[in-house]
């Protein structure tokens, strides 16, 4: 019994300090706090300050890779899964370094894990130190490959 009540104490406190990133009307919300500006351009997205000093860009570009369900050997139904199916990849570039990542990670993570690491100031400016470390932490080289 004590077990079972630790496990759930635990998940509660767990599911507490999950951040809630909601993008509405140009506007970044976390924990229903205006954090961040961002305007949405064809399959860019550009994130700035609330005193409207953009910082990064996130662009979202798509590619096709062979579906492993569709070329079973062991399941008959097979055929009707398709042949290919889309993956996205976003390039995040940090504006004024000129810096950037390739990541799967959809915007909404993408600008949570930015606050998160408290990467940016109020004026837009981003420690360098703290960015090495955010591009080592969320950078995938392969996906640049998939994208050229």
């Amino acid at each position: 019994m004590k077990k079972v009540l630790v496990v759930l104490f635990l998940s509660i406190s767990f599911l507490g300090f999950s951040q809630k990133v909601k993008l509405k009307k140009e506007k970044v919300i976390i924990d229903d706090v205006e954090t961040y500006n961002y305007e949405e351009e064809g399959r860019s997205i550009t994130f700035s300050t609330l005193k409207s000093e953009e910082f990064i860009t996130v662009l979202s570009t798509t590619y096709e890779e062979k579906n492993p369900a569709h070329y079973n050997q062991n399941n008959p139904q097979a055929y009707r899964y398709p042949a290919f199916i889309n993956k996205e990849v976003n390039t995040v570039k940090f504006l004024k370094s000129g810096k950037e990542l390739f990541t799967d990670m959809r915007d909404k993570e993408i600008i949570k894990a930015v606050f998160k690491a408290n990467l940016v100031d109020e004026n837009g400016n981003i420690d360098e130190e703290k960015l090495n470390i955010f591009i080592n932490k969320y950078n995938n080289e392969n996906l640049k490959l998939k994208i050229n």
